[in-house]
């Protein structure tokens, strides 16, 4: 398995099937008995455990917050390990609590116990960015929280890996989680064999053997409109550029949404179509149900009776 630099590469697999123990042997909080893991082409074997850890970021479901510490005291303790100056450690600190949608006048000074579990795993996240890891490690970090703040969470995260670009090794068992989240997936088997790594779009359209398809399950279709944008559906001619009625107004998507979101908006306004606008939320024309509708079905990917 190679990972290229800036890579959100998912662990997906069944409880007991080794993920996490893999990921663990990246930063030798397992020692690996055999084979080769290469950073830079650096054998980890071959780099100080201490000097290892400190330059990849971890991050767990249980989050690990010391709870006698203070957030910001929490969020700065890798670079004060490091030798630090601590007026770079604050505005380090204050830069990660903004970063991760946290007011520093305001969390600061508080302790963990005082924060929501959502907000906890924000500062988690924080923690693992503090020395500004190339590498950072993820070990279902959403898995202990509600829907709601879980699909926040990862939107929030999705923002941040977009500006940020850190390789990241991200270990869940949740199926949609991976194919949101991911760059590309390693579906393991027991003793973490790889079944199939490849894209989701990949594993959504060809898995490779039954064991892969049991994860997809009956929705590849549906799932995969969460993964095509209407910008991507506009590049395949599906776009109208006649806005209804000729007016601006109604439901309002945006190239980025997905079609799933679109169709979901149609949904929710009892319409057919949807407005399209750029991402400086000028007009670009309508969208229209019985169009995606098409368009899956030339591309094989669904019949319009499913879409329906």
């Amino acid at each position: 398995m190679d990972i290229a630099p800036g890579e959100l590469v998912m662990f997906l697999g069944p409880s007991g099937c080794g993920k996490t123990t893999t990921m663990k042997m990246i930063n030798r909080l397992i020692e690996p008995t055999s084979g080769h893991i290469l950073i830079d082409g650096q054998d980890v074997l071959r780099i100080d455990r201490n000097e290892l850890r400190r330059s990849i970021g971890y991050v767990i479901q249980q989050i690990g917050l010391f709870p006698h510490m203070t957030i910001g005291d929490n969020i700065g303790l890798i670079p004060r390990l490091l030798g630090w100056k601590a007026t770079k450690i604050a505005g380090r600190i204050d830069e990660l609590l903004e970063l991760v949608g946290l007011d520093p006048s305001a969390y600061r000074g508080r302790y963990p116990r005082q924060l929501s579990g959502g907000q906890q795993q924000r500062v988690g996240v924080a923690r693992a960015l503090a020395a500004d890891p190339p590498i950072m490690l993820m070990d279902e970090p959403f898995g202990a929280t509600d829907p709601i703040t879980r699909e926040h969470l990862q939107n929030e995260f999705l923002k941040l890996q977009k500006e940020l670009r850190k390789t990241i090794i991200f270990v869940t068992h949740d199926f949609d989680e991976a194919i949101r989240l991911g760059d590309r997936i390693a579906v393991l088997r027991e003793r973490s064999v790889i079944a199939q790594f490849d894209t989701p779009e990949r594993i959504l359209s060809a898995p490779a053997d039954d064991y892969v398809a049991s994860f997809v399950g009956s929705g590849a279709a549906i799932r995969r409109m969460g993964l095509t944008t209407v910008g991507d559906a506009i590049h395949q001619g599906v776009l109208d550029r006649a806005l209804p009625d000729g007016s601006t107004d109604g439901i309002v998507v945006r190239c980025e949404d997905t079609i799933r979101d679109a169709i979901d908006a149609m949904l929710r306004g009892g319409s057919a179509h949807v407005t399209v606008h750029d991402a400086a939320g000028h007009p670009l024309g309508s969208l229209d149900f019985e169009r995606v509708c098409e368009l899956w079905a030339r591309a094989g990917q669904v019949n319009d009776s499913h879409v329906r």
